[in-house]
């Protein structure tokens, strides 16, 4: 039986998953793959794109990167294709992630606490972080996909009106702080 030293099966595999997987980056599609609390912050993500941007296009295209990214992410992981160092640079990123999440909730519950150069430096991070990961897997329009978000993310305009009291965005962020803060508490973040 002889192979093509070219074509290896498991590769296939992954790449047709990550294709497929790909596919389903509807938000209602993504509830199929995550629980409920992460789903919401999901909802709530799009809920302040929309709100921020006024265009329901820009603010749909924000999550779906987010959840085609998450699931690529996913295959890879599941399916053994990081090496040690990309492990390490994964487990650094999942913890970089989790001290904004809660630095994001501490900026919501402290009055006079926010700081936009911080969550800007914070985006930049993670967003070096996840780059350095999918270097190597995925292609360059998943990585477009990636500096997508992060610009969104770190909009200073978007920020400022997410931790201004008394604006729609914020009241947004409000809600998003309490799933933030429930997905930390159920080991999710």
């Amino acid at each position: 039986m002889s192979t093509d030293a070219n074509f290896k099966s498991k590769d296939f595999a992954v790449r047709a998953q990550k294709k497929i997987l790909g596919q389903f980056s509807s938000r209602k599609a993504a509830k199929v793959f995550i629980n409920e609390n992460l789903a919401t912050l999901l909802d709530l993500l799009y809920q302040l794109m929309k709100s921020h941007t006024q265009d329901k296009k820009v603010a749909e295209k924000f999550v779906k990167n987010i959840i085609k990214l998450s699931i690529k992410i996913g295959v890879l992981a599941q399916n053994d294709q990081f090496s040690q160092e990309e492990i390490r640079i994964a487990n650094k990123f999942a913890d970089m992630f989790r001290n904004t999440a809660m630095t994001i909730a501490s900026f919501i519950e402290v009055d006079f606490s926010y700081d936009r150069n911080v969550l800007i430096k914070t985006v930049n991070d993670c967003e070096s972080q996840l780059k350095l990961l999918v270097k190597n897997h995925l292609t360059d329009k998943s990585v477009s996909r990636l500096q997508s978000v992060a610009n969104h993310l770190r909009d200073p305009t978007l920020l400022d009106a997410a931790f201004k009291k008394g604006t729609p965005q914020n009241e947004i962020m409000i809600q998003m702080v309490n799933e933030i803060n429930k997905a930390i508490e159920n080991g999710d973040l």
